[in-house]
């Protein structure tokens, strides 16, 4: 009995160093849909492409845009801002043709990209959405961001 439960201690003790040693993933806001009544912003996927610089990354953000509204409204990468956990932001990349930038019909959706220019080593951030520039962001996103 007594070799019975120190077989099951020592089990008990192996699996709850085994499960320390794992990694914990962050919980991301990928494919949640969020915005205002006007508008609903999905990002889909996030994709890392190779910079001129081994230091630095594009990154990719494909975004779902959905317009809510009556009317029709204009959506661009411009209206979105990325910021790491230390409150620094990213500038958009804004040399790439099929970036995310047109007039989107009442009722209407559309698929575009944002593209970014990070730090090698970034592994995620806070995306936002705002209507309009200086104003409060309708919509945050927290997403990580593929090594490769």
């Amino acid at each position: 009995m007594k070799k019975t439960l120190i077989a099951i201690f020592a089990s008990l003790l192996l699996i709850t160093a085994l499960a320390g040693c794992g990694t914990k993933q962050d919980d991301t806001d990928l494919n949640k849909a969020l915005g205002n009544k006007e508008i609903t912003v999905t990002p889909t996927k996030v994709t890392r492409e190779k910079a001129t610089s081994d230091r630095k990354a594009i990154l990719k953000v494909v975004v779902q845009v959905k317009n809510n509204s009556k009317k029709a409204i204009g959506i661009g990468a411009g209206n979105f801002n990325l910021k790491d956990d230390d409150g620094k932001n990213y500038d958009n990349y804004g040399l790439k043709a099929d970036s995310l930038g047109q007039e989107l019909e009442a009722g209407k959706t559309v698929t575009g990209n944002i593209y970014y220019e990070i730090p090698a080593d970034l592994e995620k951030g806070w995306m936002d959405y705002a209507v309009s520039l200086g104003q409060e962001p309708a919509a945050e996103w927290l997403l990580a961001f593929p090594k490769k």
